[in-house]
C-alpha cells in the first residue's frame, strides 16, 4: 500500500502543504492572532492521520480506509483512462455508464459491497480526484483528506474566536489539538469528510445568515457540504437543522431590545422556523432515502445496531443498551443512557482494543471537566447562561440529536469513537464557554 515513491513523494507534498499554510498563517496573523495555531494545528493533523494509517496498515493490516481508497483508485484511473466514463460515475450521474461494469481490468474493481451502497461509495467519489492530485497514492491521498478535513475545523475554530475572543488557546486544545479528532478524522473514512464537512456547515451558516457577510462563497461552500452530508450520512443533517433553526431564532430575538416586541414576536418566529424546518425535510425527504421518515429512520437504527454487534467484522468491544423495537417510547427511554454513551465512552475499564486507549483517557478527562463544571455552577445556571446565547444553544441541541441517534443505534466501542467525532468540538466548547461565563463575563 506504502510504496518507496511515496516516502520520497510524501515529503515533497508536506513541504508544500505546510508552505501553503505558512503563508496563509503569515497574510492573516495581524488581522487575527489565532492564526498562530495554523500550522501547528495542521501538522498536528497530520501526525494524526500518520498514526491512523500506521494502526490500519500494520496493526489491523487493512479496514475500510485501503477498502474507500481502492475505490477512488479505480474511479481515478477510470477518469485517466475515460473521462466521460468516470464523470458519470464521479458524480453519480443517472447515465447507463453510472454503472459497475463500467469498470475494467485496467482501472481495477471497487468492492461491489462498497459501489452498489451510495453513502459509503460517495467517500471513493470525493476521494478520487484526491487520488490523481495526490500521484495516485494511499499516503498522500490520506494527507489530502486531513487538509480538507482540517479546513472544516479551522473554520469552526474561528467562529469560536469571532464570538468568543481571547480564549484562543483554548479553543485550540478543544478543536485542533483533541487526540481523536486528529486520529479518527484525518484518514480517508467517512468520519473524515464528516467532520470537515458539520464545522464548515457552521461557519457558512454563520457568515449567510447572522453577520450577513461574503455572502455568494458562503453559500456555495454551504450548499456543497450539505450535499456532501446528504449524500453521506444524512441522519446528521437531521440533528444539525433544529439546532440551526434554533441559532437563527434566538438570534434575531437577541437583537429586538424591546422585551414586549420580544414577546409579541417570539410566537410568530417559532411558528416560521418550524414551519421552515418541516419544508427543508419535506423537501429533502426524497434526497434522505430511509431517513425521510420516522419509521424508516428506526429501521435504519435497528439495521445498524444488528450491524455492529458482528464481532468477526467489527471486534467485541460491544456495549449494551436495550435493543430497538421499533416503537418511539422504546427509543426515548433509552436516550438518557444512549447520550452519555456517545459523549463519554468507553471509559478506561471497557477498553477492548489499543486503539480505544487514547479515547478512554480523552473521554475520562473530558467527562471530569464536565462533572466538575456542573458541580461549581449548578445545573440551572448551566442551562441558564447556554439558553441565554444562541450559540451555545446551537451547540446543545446539535450534540445532544446527534448523541442520541448516534449512541442508540450502535453498540460497538470501535465504531463510536469514530461516529462521535462530528459532535466533540460543538459539545466540548459549549461546556467550557459557559464555565467561562460563570466566572467572567466573555464578549459576545
Amino acid at each position: 500500500m506504502i510504496s518507496f515513491e511515496d516516502l520520497i513523494l510524501a515529503p515533497l507534498y508536506l513541504f508544500v502543504i505546510i508552505g501553503i499554510a505558512r503563508l496563509i498563517k503569515s497574510n492573516n496573523i495581524n488581522k487575527y492572532p489565532e492564526y498562530k495555531y495554523f500550522v501547528k494545528g495542521l501538522w498536528f493533523k497530520i501526525i494524526g492521520v500518520s498514526a491512523f494509517i500506521s494502526i490500519y496498515l500494520f496493526y489491523y493490516g487493512g479496514g475500510d480506509t485501503t477498502a474507500y481508497f481502492r475505490g477512488a483508485k479505480c474511479l481515478g484511473n477510470l477518469l485517466v483512462q475515460d473521462f466521460s466514463k468516470g464523470f458519470a460515475v464521479l458524480f453519480n450521474t443517472n447515465s447507463y455508464e453510472n454503472s459497475y461494469s463500467t469498470f475494467n481490468s485496467q482501472t481495477g474493481f471497487p468492492y461491489y459491497s462498497y459501489f452498489i451502497n451510495e453513502n459509503t461509495f460517495l467517500v471513493c467519489r470525493l476521494s478520487a480526484p484526491l487520488y490523481l492530485l495526490g500521484s495516485k497514492s494511499f499516503l498522500i491521498t490520506s494527507f489530502l483528506t486531513a487538509v480538507f478535513s482540517f479546513v472544516g475545523m479551522w473554520k469552526f475554530f474561528r467562529i469560536l474566536n469571532i464570538l468568543y475572543p481571547g480564549n484562543s488557546k483554548i479553543f485550540a486544545y478543544i478543536v485542533l489539538f483533541m487526540p481523536s479528532l486528529a486520529f479518527w478524522g484525518g484518514g480517508i473514512m467517512k468520519d473524515s469528510y464528516m467532520l470537515g464537512a458539520t464545522c464548515w456547515v457552521t461557519y457558512s451558516f454563520y457568515h449567510i445568515l447572522i453577520a450577513r457577510e461574503k455572502i455568494f462563497w458562503n453559500v456555495c461552500f454551504l450548499i456543497l457540504n450539505v450535499i456532501m452530508i446528504l449524500n453521506c450520512k444524512p441522519y446528521l443533517l437531521i440533528s444539525l437543522v433544529p439546532g440551526l433553526l434554533f441559532w437563527l431564532n434566538n438570534s434575531y430575538l437577541k437583537n429586538i431590545k424591546n422585551t414586549i416586541i420580544r414577546v409579541l414576536v417570539f410566537p410568530a418566529l417559532i411558528l416560521i422556523l418550524t414551519a421552515s424546518g418541516a419544508l427543508i425535510f419535506n423537501g429533502l425527504s426524497d434526497s434522505m432515502g430511509v431517513y425521510g421518515s420516522i419509521d424508516g429512520a428506526i429501521k435504519k437504527a435497528q439495521i445498524t445496531q444488528d450491524d455492529l454487534l458482528r464481532e468477526w467484522h467489527y471486534g467485541g468491544n460491544n456495549y449494551k443498551l436495550d435493543r430497538i423495537d421499533g416503537s418511539i417510547s422504546g427509543l426515548l427511554s433509552s436516550g438518557p443512557l444512549a447520550v452519555f454513551t456517545a459523549l463519554f465512552r468507553p471509559l478506561p475499564w471497557e477498553i477492548g482494543s489499543p486503539t480505544m486507549v487514547v479515547s478512554a483517557i480523552e473521554n475520562t478527562i473530558l467527562f471530569l471537566f464536565v462533572l466538575y463544571t456542573l458541580i461549581r455552577i449548578g445545573p440551572f445556571r448551566f442551562f441558564r447562561i447556554t439558553f441565554n446565547d444562541p450559540f451555545l444553544v446551537y451547540c446543545l441541541v446539535f450534540s445532544l440529536f446527534f448523541a442520541f441517534g448516534v449512541g442508540i443505534a450502535g453498540t460497538n466501542f470501535g465504531a463510536l469513537v469514530r461516529y462521535k467525532i462530528p459532535l466533540m468540538p460543538f459539545f466540548f466548547s459549549l461546556v467550557y464557554i459557559v464555565r467561562r461565563k460563570s466566572i467572567f463575563q466573555l464578549k459576545k
